[in-house]
């Protein structure tokens, strides 16, 4: 198994805690009894596992899924930021108080930084790109890749057969 294979105790979740993360990933506000009967466990043992997945950060919180063109947030883009790395640090804090921003990876390669934003229209994504993150310290280009069409979005992947 791979270093990052592993959770902290060094157990990956097994088939009953797949159909839990399953059911739970499908409808979060699904019963414990049904989600016992799922997983063909007592109750008790759905509980406890669900505590168990909890407690050791598999499950990080449980969240609402909207539809984001419902919201009035009908452009999304992915934006890749290329610059200096001593600002980094920075920016990550000006980064998370921009509310357009739904993800934002550090990542390698030809760009620095990628996010995925949402905004009403192309001229909030405009004032967005032009005047605050091209701005931002260390910040040498930008490149936008605007959504035509979300075809896959999993709220939890499941990993395949690694044995």
């Amino acid at each position: 198994m791979a270093m990052g294979e592993q959770r902290r105790n060094g157990r990956r979740p097994d088939a009953t805690d797949q159909t839990i993360l399953s059911a739970l990933a499908k409808d979060a506000r699904t019963g414990i009894t049904e989600i016992a009967a799922l997983a063909n466990v007592s109750r008790a043992t759905a509980y406890n596992r669900i505590k168990r997945l909890t407690d050791e950060g598999v499950i990080r919180g449980y969240s609402v899924v909207t539809d984001h063109s419902k919201m009035g947030l009908g452009v999304t883009a992915l934006v890749l930021i290329s610059g200096s790395q001593p600002d980094w640090r920075a920016n990550r804090e000006i980064l998370s108080s921009y509310p357009e921003i739904e993800y934002c990876w550090y990542v390698v390669g030809s760009a620095d930084i990628v996010l995925l934003v949402r905004v009403a229209n192309t001229n909030q994504l405009r004032d967005l790109i032009l005047t605050r993150l091209q701005s931002l310290p260390g910040v040498t280009s930008t490149q936008t890749l605007t959504v035509i069409d979300e075809v896959v979005h999993r709220p939890v992947v499941e990993p395949g057969d690694l044995d």
